[in-house]
């Protein structure tokens, strides 16, 4: 009888933590702003909490992570010969009534590294961040940061591209 008991237990309590998971997938597209066609060969770096737990070469240009709920993830993007970006994707703060299935999609740009093109800067910040916004109901990019990032990359292109056209000058 006691173990009927402790099954049952064990029962309601795996039903529970089962409706409780989430699914979260992202699916991410790689291309080239030189060419604007995608990157079939690139490295793609799965982070949960700074540290590695998957890594994958892509044979296509895309790559698809399920994610767990609570985490904070790094998604690194790199191609040898390419300027290396990353992203951040917080899954906590979700509502613990709703939907269940969540979907990000995004694509990251990655362009030719250059010798004096200065862009440092994205080993310490990520291109983009997304987490739960509880307006739009759904796991969403902070398309402001994103646009600050944009510009910090225009504005040293532009004067990398300034300090070209003086060296030939010269």
């Amino acid at each position: 009888m006691k173990s009927v008991f402790i099954y049952t237990l064990l029962t309601l309590a795996s039903l529970y933590s089962g409706a409780q998971e989430r699914s979260i997938k992202l699916d991410a597209k790689i291309s080239a702003v030189q060419t604007a066609k995608k990157i079939d060969v690139a490295t793609v770096t799965l982070f949960d909490n700074n540290v590695q737990v998957d890594s994958i070469v892509t044979q296509n240009g895309k790559c698809i992570f399920v994610l767990k709920e609570n985490h904070r993830y790094k998604i690194e993007f790199s191609k040898t010969g390419y300027v290396s970006k990353y992203l951040v994707i917080e899954t906590t703060d979700l509502p613990k009534k709703g939907k269940k299935k969540f979907k990000i999609k995004v694509e990251v740009v990655l362009f030719a590294s250059r010798k004096g093109l200065k862009m440092d800067f994205l080993k310490l910040n990520p291109i983009g961040i997304a987490k739960y916004d509880s307006i739009y109901k759904k796991i969403k990019w902070d398309e402001e940061y994103t646009r600050s990032i944009e510009e910090l990359i225009i504005h040293e292109t532009l004067h990398y591209h300034k300090e070209k056209s003086e060296e030939k000058l010269k």
